[in-house]
């Protein structure tokens, strides 16, 4: 009756204090509930005014955007293609879901498009009608393009006069398929939706499966006309999928649209859940804790009666070991101690006995499961070497079973042991402790393995010796992957050669101390680019392999091959500073770059140059020297390629002065000082003035006008070079067709062409933009190349298509370069120009006579038309005629005018009849049909 009785106050009181607790527990969770729910609620809402902004802000933008635009188009219908080109070059720099630029009449025709596609009428739009109605602004339904058939809705605004009245309608469509991808959705929980419809319930933009929901008229959903209605609202909405989310709707203040947010409910309220189940375990567990706290406490109270028999019993049965459990004060607690004391005498030396057996077993144990489990090989041998323990790690590394390895001599177990094993286990003995020692071992069955070893001595009770311990960890695989590592950081992965970083350190090492000169060449492949773009990277790879492969089989020992990158080598040759040597071997190799390469099922024909730069005279340090050999590389390609070239030290001052003056070219340019100069091209037939020559001059601010020859080789190589040579055609095409509308027929404007553009691709895009705006016939323009940018081109592929526009091609300075006579079939040419170093000496030099004769008459079997250049003199003039020249150009007839003084020329001087211009062109354009006609084979570019 005691025991109940008071085991029962002690769970009332539990009770008592439990109960309160838990129900404070219950108000929090519920208010923090109550918290979170307003806290959803109000984020819905939030992030629906958020995206609501970024919708405005994108009609906005687009808003502006036909603002500025109004300002730069025309209404005039005269000017529709200059509006197509406004309109699409300002596409062309705009978002992806912006689907078109659109200009429309009053009366629906549409005078501007940024499309190709067909024009289409808009006076049956409603957002034309609007704007016609007066709206400063207006957006359309959603619909499918005429042109893309694709979503679109459509924001336009009107194009008024200085005065204020209604010109034009300017209009943007948006790609609403692409829309929703410009708005900022990342920040919302996982499984939530936004969604956007126009005044007219249709969804304009939806986030989940936006393609199958744009334009789906929802108008029957009570929900979503409530939330319109209201502008700004936000409650739980079970959605079309079936989920139950917290939905916020904002209006946009630019177009009448409404933006709604759904979270999922599951997903906000989340952390409540958490909080509730978290709230609800600590309950439980609190109170499971006090009741075992009560039972804890009635035992303390209530067992002391009944240990007291107990202990007592087991006592006089002779249990010396027993003892009382009882801890108590007063006369029970006493009584307690007095029992134990007693038993602990009688115990004491029995348990100290047993303590020491236990501790001991315990730690064999222990150490036994250590070495058994250990990754780590562990053999131990005792003072005669042989070996008593051999574990599982031992038995995986080396391939021997314990059976096999105990009872060996340590020195042949793990084989091989060697001396080196044999100074290990000395070192032992000695008291060392080996550590990190990496040796490798042999396994049972033969292969080789990597071990970080380490020993130590093993000692009995009394501080003797009584054997060694070693350690073998396997470590085959790090080293492995140490070494790939290294080949990877300092070898090319392609072509297995020492890469960049290689090349740093040797340099660098060689170049560190006062030893022998280093002498490096630096070379760099000949239309290796072209094997890339016609027979692909594969094949360029390999091209690079057998590259590298033939550099290194000249080298042999005496030098050594690297990658720099790309098709760029570098030889190193260490303890030579004689050119003579250097050059030999560089010569060689160049020999071999020449040499046919034969790649699969092609055979390539390349080249190299070089350039070559010997330490410590050219470079004190790495970088150095690698960038002189580089500037004498290009000194090489500069005379002609296939070559190679030592650094100079006026090199260094050449490239700084190229440089410099690329710098000024790019100045000048930005500052409008180039201008086009015109030196007329004469019949000589009747002095009748043909054509002209468009010839590029600089007005130097200080220098004053400036010849071409002082810089068009360093404009040539210029980054700007696309964008002058842009402006040379659009100029002389321009003022060419200027001249001819004003009764100043000429017949031909001739230009002379960098060498960078025969391989751009908007070379021909160009001169058709030119025609196109000037209106000067095809016909009209000729190009003119040079002998030696043809034989470094050797593509007719860009020419042909230049000449299938009906624009005619030239070859410059002929007789100078080194093109073969075949290049005058394989271009499709429409006349020679005689380099003027030929017509200086025509009526002195009987040699020079000879050639400008057998080219006059060779250019002519070609049906080809021939012009001289550089007649200075009546005497030149007539010795032409008399070979049939038809035309000549020099300072007998006029030096080069800039354009007004070109024109003023042209109205004192008779102009030729185009009508009876000779035509040379059909034979030369049957030998070029003929010649294209022909099964191409596969032809490597030439280097």
């Amino acid at each position: 009756m005691l025991l109940r009785s008071i085991r029962s106050r002690l769970i009332a009181l539990v009770v008592a204090s439990v109960v309160p607790f838990t129900a404070l527990i219950g108000v929090g969770l519920w208010n923090q509930w109550r918290t979170d729910h307003r806290a959803a609620i109000q984020r819905a809402i939030n992030e629906a005014r958020l995206i609501a902004g970024q919708v405005d802000d994108h009609v906005g933008n687009l808003t502006n955007l036909l603002s500025g635009l109004s300002v730069a188009v025309s209404w005039d219908l005269k000017d529709v293609d200059a509006n197509d080109r406004l309109l699409r070059r300002v596409k062309s720099e705009l978002p992806s879901y912006v689907a078109n630029l659109l200009l429309f009449s009053l009366d629906g025709t549409n005078i501007g498009t940024s499309n190709e596609a067909a024009r289409f009428f808009a006076g049956d739009r409603d957002y034309f009608r609007k704007i016609v109605a007066g709206h400063d602004h207006a957006v359309g339904p959603v619909v499918r393009s005429r042109a893309g058939n694709e979503w679109v809705v459509t924001i336009a605004r009107p194009v008024v006069d200085a005065e204020g009245g209604l010109r034009a309608i300017l209009a943007v469509g948006t790609r609403l398929e692409r829309f929703q991808d410009a708005l900022t959705l990342t920040q919302l929980p996982r499984g939530s939706v936004v969604r956007i419809v126009d005044e007219n319930l249709v969804v304009v933009a939806h986030s989940l499966d936006g393609s199958n929901w744009i334009s789906r008229d929802l108008s029957g959903s009570a929900a979503v006309a409530r939330h319109f209605a209201a502008r700004d609202l936000s409650e739980v909405v079970r959605w079309s999928d079936d989920v139950e989310r917290i939905t916020g709707s904002a209006r946009a203040h630019m177009v009448p649209w409404m933006v709604s947010v759904g979270l999922p409910a599951d997903v906000a309220f989340a952390a409540v859940m958490w909080r509730f189940g978290v709230g609800l375990l600590f309950t439980l567990v609190a109170i499971l804790s006090a009741f075992g706290i009560a039972w804890m406490l009635s035992r303390r109270i209530v067992r002391p009666l009944r240990q007291l028999g107990h202990d007592a019993s087991a006592l006089a049965a002779g249990d010396l070991g027993h003892r009382t459990q009882i801890q108590a004060d007063g006369e029970v607690g006493v009584l307690a101690n007095s029992f134990n004391q007693m038993a602990a005498a009688l115990q004491q030396r029995e348990e100290d006995a047993n303590r020491a057996a236990d501790d001991l077993k315990q730690a064999k144990d222990m150490l036994s499961a250590v070495i058994e489990s250990s990754p780590v090989a562990i053999v131990c041998s005792g003072l005669d070497r042989s070996i008593f323990l051999w574990n599982r790690a031992a038995e995986r590394i080396f391939g021997y079973t314990a059976e096999e390895a105990i009872g060996q001599h340590a020195r042949y177990m793990p084989p091989p042991a060697g001396d080196e094993e044999i100074g290990l286990i000395k070192r032992a003995l000695n008291g060392e402790i080996v550590r990190d020692l990496y040796v490798k071992r042999m396994r049972k069955d033969g292969i080789e393995v990597d071990v970080r070893a380490a020993a130590a001595a093993m000692y009995n009770a009394d501080g003797s010796v009584r054997g060694v311990a070693r350690a073998y960890e396997d470590v085959t695989d790090r080293v492995r992957a140490e070494e790939q590592l290294k080949r990877i950081a300092h070898y090319d992965q392609l072509t297995g050669l020492p890469n960049r970083l290689t090349l740093q350190k040797e340099l660098g090492r060689r170049l560190s101390g006062e030893g022998a000169p280093t002498a490096i060449a630096l070379f760099d492949l000949d239309g290796f680019k072209d094997v890339n773009d016609t027979l692909g990277h594969s094949t360029g790879d390999q091209l690079l392999i057998e590259v590298g492969r033939r550099l290194v089989n000249v080298a042999g020992d005496r030098g050594q091959v690297c990658r720099l990158g790309g098709d760029e080598f570098i030889v190193i040759v260490p303890e030579c500073g004689n050119p003579l040597v250097v050059g030999e071997m560089v010569e060689r190799m160049l020999r071999q770059l020449t040499e046919p390469f034969t790649i699969g099922d092609h055979i390539l024909h390349v080249g190299g140059s070089a350039g070559i730069a010997i330490a410590p005279n050219d470079g004190k340090n790495v970088d150095e020297l690698i960038a002189n050999a580089d500037l004498a590389l290009y000194q090489a390609k500069a005379a002609g390629r296939r070559s190679y070239r030592f650094f100079l030290p006026v090199l260094r001052a050449q490239a700084q002065a190229r440089r410099s003056l690329d710098l000024e070219l790019r100045r000048a340019y930005s500052e409008n000082e180039f201008e086009l100069y015109f030196q007329p091209q004469v019949r000589l037939a009747d002095g009748a003035v043909v054509g002209a020559e468009a010839l590029m001059r600089w007005r130097h601010p200080v220098a004053g006008i400036l010849a071409p020859g002082t810089f068009i080789d360093t404009l040539a190589a210029s980054a700007i070079a696309p964008e002058v040579s842009r402006w040379i055609v659009n100029t002389a095409c321009s003022k060419t067709a200027h001249w001819r509308s004003q009764g100043l027929h000429l017949s031909r404007i001739a230009i002379n062409l960098f060498p960078t553009q025969l391989s751009d691709d908007t070379l021909l895009r160009d001169l058709n933009e030119a025609l196109r705006e000037t209106g000067l016939p095809a016909e009209v323009l000729e190009l003119e190349i040079t002998e030696n940018v043809a034989l470094d081109f050797g593509d007719a592929a860009v020419l042909k298509k230049i000449h299938e526009r009906g624009i005619k091609l030239a070859f410059d300075d002929f007789g100078t370069g080194y093109a073969s006579l075949s290049y005058l079939t394989r271009f499709p040419l429409s006349r020679i120009k005689i380099d003027r170093s030929f017509i200086g000496k025509i009526t002195d030099d009987a040699g020079d006579a000879a050639i400008v004769r057998s080219l006059i008459a060779m250019a002519h079997n070609l049906g080809l038309g021939v012009i001289a250049e550089g007649v200075e003199t009546t005497a030149q003039a007539a010795f032409l005629l008399t070979q049939k020249c038809e035309e000549a150009q020099g300072y007998l007839y006029s030096k080069p005018l800039p354009a007004a003084e070109f024109e003023a020329y042209l109205h004192t001087h008779p102009l030729a009849d185009a009508a009876v211009q000779p035509d040379r062109r059909v034979n030369s354009e049957t030998k070029f049909h003929r010649r294209t006609a022909k099964p191409a084979g596969r032809r490597a570019p030439a280097g």
